[in-house]
Parts: C-alpha cells; sequence; structure tokens
C-alpha cells in the first residue's frame, strides 16, 4: 500500500489505491451534519459506476490525491450540475446493493434527515421507497418531524 499523504497523516499511514470498476450499483452518500439544526443529514442518489478512459481517470484522479481510491459515478436522478451543488465534498461512500427504502428507514431510525434533493426524483417511487411513516406525515412531513424529535417534543 502506497504512502496516503505524507502531509495529511502527520503520524504515517498508508491507503489503498484503485479505481472501482465499471457496473456497481447502489446508493452513492455522504452524511453531513448540520451545526444549526444538531443533526445529522444523508445526501444521496441511487448510483452506478462507470469507466473512463484511463488517460481521464488518471487526470482525474491527479485532481485531488491520486493515492487514493477513486470511483466514478452515474447518478440516477440528479444532474451533475445538482451533484456538485448539494454533495457536500469531493468523496462520498458508495454501499453496494443498498436499497433506497432500507437507507431510509435507517435514516428514520437514527432521526438523521434524508437529503435528495434532485428535479428529476420522484417524493415517492413505489416499490424501492419505504411508504412515509404515519408520525412524518401528522408533524408536518418528514424534516419536521425529524426536527420535532431531535428537540424533544
Amino acid at each position: 500500500m502506497p504512502l496516503a499523504d505524507e502531509f495529511y497523516f502527520p503520524g504515517g499511514g498508508n491507503s489503498v489505491n484503485f479505481v472501482s470498476p465499471a457496473g456497481i450499483e447502489g446508493i452513492a452518500a455522504r452524511l453531513a451534519y448540520g451545526s444549526d439544526c444538531g443533526l445529522f443529514s444523508t445526501v444521496w442518489d441511487e448510483a452506478v459506476t462507470t469507466d473512463m478512459p484511463p488517460e481521464l481517470a488518471q487526470a482525474v484522479a491527479n485532481t485531488s490525491t491520486p493515492t487514493w481510491p477513486h470511483t466514478f459515478v452515474v447518478p440516477k436522478y440528479a444532474t451533475m450540475a445538482e451533484y456538485k451543488q448539494y454533495a457536500p465534498a469531493n468523496h462520498f461512500h458508495m454501499t453496494w446493493h443498498l436499497k433506497p427504502a432500507r437507507l431510509q428507514h435507517w435514516m428514520d431510525m437514527t432521526n438523521v434527515l434524508s437529503v435528495a434533493p434532485w428535479v428529476e426524483r420522484p417524493a415517492f417511487v413505489p416499490g424501492v421507497d419505504r411508504p412515509q411513516p404515519l408520525f412524518h406525515l401528522l408533524n408536518g412531513g418528514e424534516n419536521a418531524a425529524k426536527m420535532m424529535r431531535a428537540s424533544g417534543r
């Protein structure tokens, strides 16, 4: 394993170095903390990994830390402009074969806000999303209910 980054990890540290293969489907997401509301949010979209020509992949890797892993994705609903605007970092986590309903259920149980502001994604995709909990509907929607829960009311 190569040295991850001589100055990023002052005590030393190694990194795996790979480019993910094309065709992996799952959820690409980033967990963020909102200090104003005191809640975590997950910015997410369904995605599939894609290949890029080797020279282009290396050029893109060189814009960041080339010794770190790289995965190139095509989001299902987000446009690239939306993805660049709303994903809160230049990196994310991708979980293979994770279904949206399972992610949504986890966010409900942990009181994490679901952030999927993509214009093309419907609020509810039958057979894909979990049904909106009645608790959310009775308390002004998902975000309002989670904020209320976080405030201790």
